[in-house]
């Protein structure tokens, strides 16, 4: 019995390292594998469509237009009827798209905004009573390898991401 309990237990250096070894490539294995940047953008994507919604919601329920305007390559807010920014989120009335996220060149909406009135419909300016949306508007946002596109329907302006 002596013996048994005087055994040692343990792992020698050779085993540690033989094991570091493997899980560092198990690591870069696992890294490589990870679909970081297509979960961004789609995530992105699902943010840009949850705030022109909310923008139409905002129109129906208060009865005045709120629009959604891109600012630049990387940032977007949202107005109401005055001009005024609603603020979003994190209390910022700018939101700014996530790093290596763009904007990719919007069609059907030649003043880079969708306003929407009181019924949901989009309109392409800011006019009253404005100029409809009469096809459909995308909104391409891209991460330099994959496109996501934020789909706004005439009419409707039923928003759907592609």
């Amino acid at each position: 019995m002596d013996g048994f309990f005087n055994k040692e237990l343990g792992f020698s250096l050779i085993e540690l390292i033989i094991i570091i070894i493997l899980v560092g490539i198990l690591g870069v294995y696992a890294t490589e594998k990870f679909p970081g940047s297509v979960v961004n953008l789609d995530a992105q994507a699902q943010e840009l469509s949850n705030d022109i919604r909310f923008a139409q919601s905002l129109s129906m329920t208060k009865g005045q237009r709120y629009r959604f305007v891109k600012l630049s390559s990387t940032t977007y807010q949202i107005l109401n009827a005055a001009g005024s920014a609603v603020i979003l989120g994190t209390g910022n009335n700018i939101i700014t798209l996530n790093t290596g996220i763009t904007f990719g060149t919007l069609s059907n909406l030649p003043n880079s905004l969708v306003a929407f009135d009181g019924n949901g419909t989009p309109y392409v300016d800011t006019a009253l009573p404005g100029t409809t949306l009469t096809a459909s508007a995308s909104i391409p946002m891209t991460d330099g390898v994959n496109t996501k596109t934020v789909l706004i329907s005439p009419e409707t302006g039923r928003v759907s991401i592609q």
